[in-house]
């Protein structure tokens, strides 16, 4: 090969590379400075996850704060979180700045569970979310319905104080004070929601499917992350799993749901004696997306609706790790 053939083929090598050099940097220096955090590899994510697992994040966090300061950023896989811990911060970003963090992006394991998005805690931010979170405030747990409650607390109360006087009577050791009042405290979500005053066999059967799901989830669906068009087929136990766990919550819910669409059938009455006259199901049962064609919530979307506010009290469950989180460049 002469010499104006070598010159040729290193200009046609060289050219290109320049260029695509020269658009990276240009790209880069415009790209927002994101908080510090550790190293990332393509595709993979941060490389702490190399030695860390998703369902520990808390303790990985703690010493990601103590290391880079009270924001970090943290990728896995493709998709990049921001984590706040301190609360002047967490105000900024939340409060002052709202709008550019209200909406979140959607959750590889709920696309491959089935479900959609129709829930307070996964919608986008928009027409959707603004009225399932309105109608969750101001029917249910705004301070002028607190009124509606009062028959509600006080059974409550009687509840609480007879789970605490119950192993007196009975000679028993005491009860654990702490696990005592979570129970109590679910008793009150569940009339709440459900507008039904259940028996314990029945509350417990609902905690332990809640708090099943809540962990199983927690520590075994965050694979998913990671290649989700891969992962949903090396690991399709985890996911028969959790649908198996979700079909356990709809057979638990769905009869007290039914029973509040025959009472209205019938115009409300007439009602048992443990019936309450309020309840969360019953402000969804009267729900239209005006965005899907005036239709109501399905059956699936009121079982997640109904899954959210018990799930805050589910006693035994993991409580959330420190700090808030966002996804940038949004921040």
């Amino acid at each position: 090969m002469d010499a104006p053939q070598l010159l040729l083929g290193a200009l046609l090598f060289l050219v290109p590379a320049a260029l695509l050099l020269l658009a990276l940097h240009h790209a880069r220096g415009r790209r927002p400075r994101l908080p510090p955090g550790p190293p990332s590899l393509p595709l993979l994510g941060s490389v702490v996850w190399l030695t860390n697992s998703p369902a520990e994040i808390e303790p990985l966090l703690r010493r990601l704060f103590a290391r880079h300061g009270p924001v970090v950023a943290l990728r896995v896989g493709a998709r990049l979180s921001v984590f706040v811990a301190d609360r002047r911060l967490a105000h900024a970003a939340l409060v002052e700045r709202g709008a550019a963090l209200a909406d979140r992006p959607a959750l590889a394991s709920a696309r491959l569970l089935g479900e959609n998005d129709n829930t307070i805690t996964r919608a986008s931010y928009g027409p959707v979310w603004r009225l399932l979170r309105r109608n969750l405030v101001a029917e249910t747990l705004h301070p002028s319905r607190v009124r509606l409650f009062a028959p509600a607390r006080a059974w409550v109360r009687r509840v609480l104080a007879d789970k605490l006087w119950e192993a007196r009577r009975a000679g028993a050791p005491p009860p654990r004070v702490v696990e005592t009042f979570q129970y109590a405290m679910f008793c009150l979500l569940v009339l709440m929601c459900f507008g039904e005053r259940l028996d314990e066999p029945a509350v417990r059967a609902i905690a332990a499917a809640q708090r099943e799901t809540l962990i199983y989830i927690s520590r075994s669906m965050t694979v998913f992350a990671f290649f989700p068009s891969v992962t949903k087929h090396l690991f399709r136990a985890r996911l028969d799993k959790a649908r198996a766990l979700r079909r356990r919550i709809k057979e638990l819910f769905l009869p007290l749901i039914n029973a509040w669409r025959e009472c209205r059938r019938r115009g409300g009455e007439p009602r048992k004696e443990t019936t309450f006259e309020h309840s969360y199901v019953d402000t969804l049962l009267d729900i239209k997306l005006h965005e899907d064609g005036d239709r109501p919530l399905t059956d699936d979307e009121i079982v997640l609706l109904r899954s959210e506010p018990p799930s805050s009290s589910t006693p035994g469950r993991t409580p959330p790790p420190p700090g808030c989180s966002g996804s940038w460049p949004s921040l």
